[in-house]
């Protein structure tokens, strides 16, 4: 990467850390554009070279700070080799992720509140160790994942992927924040076996 290019993405990375202080402190429709580029040291015309509006750039964060989540997730997967069964392996991240947001929760208000299934199809949330392999998406890894243990991909399956998303997402954000309608450590294995349940349901 020439010396250019490298204050290029310096730029882009500097408006992407002010855009997520101020969307998880202020709020998302508090903050302006011109206080994003104040906030990162770059002129307002400097936002528009990367990003075309607010949404733009929250959905380029959403990406990023889940791509971190899954990779470290996947990091500790690594020393578990005890995990064979790809469920096994499914539930482990997704319990290292409830995890991770239940002692971040700013990142919970923020990853939370704006999943959407359209941002997981079509967005690269998982690089390879491969540098030279093509990116994945999370749906792609957890095809992967269950086609190990020879499960053909089947349109129930798509469905059992969206349905997990949606449901750690939406239920997670209740139980970390208020508590309810149960705490998190009791919540936890009703959660896995109804994933459980969505994958293998014999």
């Amino acid at each position: 990467m020439g010396r250019v290019e490298e204050k290029k993405q310096q730029k882009k990375k500097a408006l992407m850390n002010s855009a997520y202080d101020l969307f998880t402190t202020v709020g998302f429709h508090k903050t302006t554009i011109m206080a994003i580029a104040l906030r990162a040291g770059v002129a307002k015309g400097t936002f528009y070279l990367w990003f075309k509006d607010k949404e733009d750039i929250r959905n380029a964060l959403i990406i990023e700070k889940s791509s971190e989540l899954l990779t470290a997730a996947l990091a500790e997967l690594e020393h578990a080799p005890q995990k064979t069964d790809p469920l096994d392996k499914l539930i482990y991240i997704v319990d290292y992720v409830i995890t991770c947001l239940s002692r971040d929760i700013a990142l919970l208000r923020f990853i939370a509140k704006n999943l959407s299934w359209g941002l997981f199809t079509r967005s690269n949330l998982y690089q390879p160790a491969d540098e030279n392999s093509a990116p994945l998406s999370f749906r792609d890894f957890i095809r992967q994942l269950l086609e190990e243990d020879n499960v053909q991909p089947t349109r129930e399956m798509e469905l059992a992927i969206f349905t997990t998303i949606e449901l750690v997402g939406s239920t997670c954000y209740s139980v970390i924040l208020n508590g309810e309608p149960v705490t998190l450590s009791e919540y936890k294995p009703y959660l896995f076996r109804c994933i459980r349940r969505l994958f293998d349901p014999e």
